[in-house]
């Protein structure tokens, strides 16, 4: 059930001191983010339980505040929408999975047009509409083309509030390794499946993806040292974060990119960080675990494929994750974490305001996975030893 659990604070002295002291041989880059440190307040609730059936969660696939003073959570598992009252109480559950009116073959996402919920249906294709009651108002599947192997046209993942759609073609492991695939293609649709404007593209390399070859057999995955670029889609668009690891020439820096929906540039700002080389050890333990995962599958389990397929660059990728604050400001995590002086390990967060200019570092407890940053407060999903989940919100307290 709900909690109210007494303190968890952190230090956080020491951790500034390790994630802001690496230099490069060139010297060390300005810290845009001095002297304003934001961390969290101790935990102000946690909703969940290993017993309660009102309080046990399933896998959340996606929160949200509602206008009425609400968090709306989309349980993935089981394909319904919780609700939550500010207090952490249960007030109502709506939706199942299924494939009649208000039913989902798999939700994966929700979000508020005003006082209307919408949840998109990434099995169905299909957005449908509640009131703040939960009552179905109604749904709309688009129009789109599935394409065949040798074409992938863009398929939607979003709605937008005037009815369209933002949608983008999948990424193939195969025609990434070959190199035939050089760009995805983020596009805005009507409900006809017409494309009404080319948004962006993302654009790859064939070290974007990681690939190792037996006979006539290949294995794809990620790389475990990524460094393309990060789109986010959202009402107003997509931000862009180009976080391509410093090659040792040239300012180090994340470009930052906001494209409207008819694909003009908004903004575009650099924030300069001081990169981090990648240690040998770092790389072989990558390595490592590679090996490891693919131990059941001898054949592609071979530790010098998989040493000379991983990418290597030479200093970490600076950001391996972006959010955006329902307030418009940015938020970019550093790819790696760092350890607090008392042994909790945090992630860095460069804060941003709503055209990329630098507010504030933030550190958070690694072990939060962020799910919404809503003004002054933070939702997430905590794990307890025995691997239950729990719903949490903490406050975040803005430093100077």
């Amino acid at each position: 059930m709900f909690q109210i659990p007494t303190a968890r604070f952190t230090a956080v002295c020491a951790t500034v001191i390790i994630a802001g002291g690496c230099q490069t041989d060139a010297g060390s880059t300005p810290d845009p983010f001095e002297d304003n440190l934001w961390t969290l307040s101790q935990r102000e609730l946690r909703i969940g339980s290993v017993d309660d059936p009102d309080y046990i969660l399933g896998f959340i696939g996606g929160m949200t505040p509602g206008p009425d003073g609400l968090l709306y959570t989309l349980e993935w598992t089981e394909g319904s929408i919780r609700r939550w009252t500010p207090d952490g109480q249960p007030a109502g559950t709506f939706g199942r999975r299924g494939e009649g009116p208000g039913e989902f073959e798999q939700a994966s996402d929700l979000g508020f047009f005003g006082d209307s919920l919408w949840v998109w249906d990434a099995e169905a294709y299909r957005v449908s509409y509640f009131d703040l009651d939960g009552e179905f108002l109604g749904s709309v599947s688009p129009s789109f083309d599935l394409g065949s192997m040798d074409e992938l046209p863009p398929r939607l993942n979003r709605p937008l509030r005037d009815g369209t759609f933002i949608g983008s073609s999948p990424r193939v492991g195969y025609a990434m390794a070959d190199g035939s695939l050089k760009e995805t293609p983020i596009v805005r649709m009507d409900a006809d499946g017409n494309r009404l404007a080319r948004i962006w593209a993302i654009p790859f390399e064939r070290r974007d993806v990681f690939t190792i070859t037996s006979g006539d057999r290949q294995r794809y995955s990620s790389q475990p040292f990524a460094d393309g670029h990060i789109p986010s889609i959202g009402g107003d668009g997509v931000l862009v974060v180009d976080r391509r690891a410093w090659t040792g020439e040239g300012e180090a820096s994340v470009k930052v990119t906001q494209i409207g929906l008819d694909g003009d540039t908004v903004f575009s700002a650099a924030v300069p960080y001081d990169p981090v080389p990648l240690p040998a050890e770092r790389f072989d333990s990558a390595v490592a675990a590679r090996v490891e995962q693919w131990r059941s599958s001898p054949a592609f389990a071979d530790e010098g494929k998989i040493r000379d397929e991983m990418y290597r660059p030479a200093y970490l990728p600076a950001v391996g994750g972006v959010m955006r604050a329902a307030d418009g400001t940015i938020w970019l995590r550093r790819f790696d974490p760092v350890e607090s002086e008392d042994g909790e390990t945090m992630y860095e967060w460069w804060v941003l305001d709503a055209e990329g200019a630098p507010l504030a570092r933030a550190l958070i407890p690694a072990d939060l996975r962020v799910s919404v940053i809503d003004g002054d407060t933070v939702w997430g999903i905590e794990m307890d030893e025995l691997d239950v989940q729990y719903i949490v919100r903490y406050g975040v307290v803005r430093g100077g």
